[in-house]
């Protein structure tokens, strides 16, 4: 009976001991050959740096913790209220009108704080206002399920006016985006099997744009761009952002991670854009806070019998 259970013990290790080297040796040849064949291009070259860069795409942070410069609803009545004032056409509930972006921009100038400002952008997006901002997204017709979270405006202190304007700052913006849409419509346009992009892609990603702006700059206003995810540093998205861009783009589109950082970049420019031209300010109603000072181009008339208290 004894020797009956020693066999049986031996066997049952023996299993074991085969089957942990079939998975150190199937271990070793994804580690030292596979990943270094297919991620090699992306700086990828070990299962530990695959491991890292998935940790990072599912590893989102709640939001109190990455948003530090959030709007409210005040922040969105106080923007309509002075917009309204002004004459633009903004309903009731934020939405802009689109005559707004390609005729009549209203009167007058506006000051509205990078909270405002970031309320009535997230509204405009929201309705495909600025779609055409990021073209090449427009076929995964993404900019719906993207949601704009703050935007933070710091005035460059040495490009500042006698009249308090500034003409340079850095500009960074976070942007929350549902990916159940896009996952589908990649799906059915690269024919790839959706329960695969489902463990690729999560089901909400955090993209944060900045970059720095200067309306001095006659050919090139826009440097020093950057993207991360998840709350993660540039350079540890890097290796990410790359391979989504590869996975993503059609190769027709010829995109870089740089282009696709101006690109998503444009979201906020294209939402300034759509009120008028626009300076920046660090004091905003006669309080000390950062945004944008626009100007319709337009003169005020005389009278204007409307408020611009928010309601």
């Amino acid at each position: 009976m004894k020797k009956s259970k020693a066999g049986i013990f031996w066997k049952i290790f023996i299993t074991v001991s085969v089957i942990v080297a079939i998975f150190l040796g199937g271990y070793f040849f994804i580690d030292k050959s596979l990943v270094p064949k297919y991620f090699g291009q992306y700086g990828i070259n070990s299962v530990p740096d695959l491991v890292n860069v998935v940790t990072s795409l599912y590893n989102n942070p709640k939001e109190s913790k990455i948003i530090t410069n959030s709007y409210t609803e005040y922040d969105l009545n106080s923007s309509i209220a002075k917009l309204k004032a002004s004459g633009y056409k903004i309903e009731d509930d934020g939405t802009v009108d689109k005559s707004n972006y390609s005729e009549f921009k209203g009167y007058g100038t506006i000051e509205l704080s990078d909270k405002e400002f970031a309320a009535i952008c997230n509204k405009m997006l929201k309705s495909g206002m600025l779609a055409d901002a990021v073209p090449n997204l427009n076929y995964l017709n993404v900019t719906e399920d993207m949601t704009l979270l703050e935007v933070i405006v710091t005035p460059k202190e040495s490009s500042k006016k006698t009249d308090g304007t500034y003409t340079a700052a850095n500009i960074s913006f976070m942007i929350k985006l549902d990916t159940e849409a896009v996952r589908e419509q990649i799906a059915e346009q690269m024919a790839t099997p959706l329960y695969l992009l489902k463990i690729i892609i999560p089901d909400q990603m955090y993209f944060k744009i900045s970059y720095d702006f200067d309306l001095d700059e006659t050919d090139e206003n826009r440097s020093n761009g950057q993207i991360s995810v998840n709350g993660k540093k540039a350079s540890q998205s890097e290796y990410l952002l790359n391979i989504l861009v590869d996975f993503i783009f059609p190769k027709e589109d010829e995109m870089t991670l740089e282009k696709f950082t101006n690109e998503v970049g444009n979201i906020a420019l294209k939402g300034i854009d759509a009120l008028g031209d626009f300076k920046f300010l660090s004091e905003i109603d006669g309080k000390k806070q950062n945004g944008f000072l626009i100007d319709s181009g337009v003169e005020a008339p005389e009278t204007d019998p409307l408020e611009t208290d928010p309601e």
